[in-house]
């Protein structure tokens, strides 16, 4: 089996490429930074698994298509292949800073497409493939202070419910990866309280167990989704009311 992971370097790329030392053939991660990849391929020592790297700028498009297209090249096979760049920084609702916007759904969504604008004929023309990618629970409704999150998140989830008819049609498997709050260097930036934040390796074992049974959503943790899932069927009156007390913004 041969897996791609795109944002290995850190958070929950780094981790679910832990997971997948010694679970299959070739290990192939991908980031932007040339050293902090030669790193990952000394740290990455396995007897069964050869690791590969790649670097790799999502939000450039020629760069993005290139890269793929010498995986597939070399490696013929792509079996999985997971998105896990991802940029976040929250902001104010009256400083609308159009550069914040742009870099955000820059990586978050449009970096997603250029990878998938290669993988997914790819997989097409293998006849299978598992695609996944991962976005986040703010993708499920809006929050204050995430009004450039929320939204590249939620066009994450829209696409994939977009393509799934399709991807079904061609033996193509597709996860949405909704985390909750994960300890990670983009976390880091908040400075308000994170409910049931979890610890980086601990979200890497749900989303392997999840990508393992080729489950299409996989969201956590429970308690989390349990409310989010709520919300998303309430009338929008009672949805900014219980927002505005859970996120203390009132």
């Amino acid at each position: 089996m041969n897996v791609v992971i795109i944002g290995a370097t850190f958070g929950i790329g780094y981790e679910l490429g832990k997971k997948y030392l010694d679970q299959c053939d070739n290990l192939i991660l991908l980031g932007r930074t040339q050293e902090k990849l030669q790193n990952l391929k000394l740290e990455f020592n396995s007897k069964r698994t050869k690791i590969s790297t790649f670097s790799l700028d999502v939000t450039d498009k020629v760069n993005s298509q290139k890269i793929i297209n010498e995986i597939i090249k070399e490696f013929k096979t792509i079996d999985l292949a997971v998105y896990c760049s991802g940029y976040y920084e929250p902001h104010d609702t009256f400083d609308i800073r159009l550069d914040l916007f742009e870099k955000t759904f820059a990586v978050n969504f449009f970096g997603m497409i250029n990878c998938f604008s290669i993988l997914l004929p790819h997989f097409k023309l293998q006849k299978f493939g598992h695609l996944a990618a991962i976005s986040s629970l703010a993708g499920l409704g809006g929050l204050p202070n995430s009004s450039s999150y929320g939204p590249s998140k939620a066009a994450m989830i829209n696409y994939f419910e977009s393509i799934k008819i399709d991807c079904d049609q061609n033996n193509i498997s597709l996860s949405i990866i909704n985390p909750g709050f994960v300890k990670s260097r983009l976390t880091e930036k908040n400075t308000f309280d994170m409910p049931f934040i979890m610890e980086t390796d601990k979200a890497a074992e749900i989303i392997f167990e999840g990508l393992l049974s080729k489950k299409y959503d996989i969201t956590f943790p429970i308690q989390m989704k349990i409310i989010f899932k709520i919300l998303q069927i309430l009338p929008r009156p009672i949805y900014f009311f219980l927002v505005r007390i859970l996120t203390k913004n009132i």
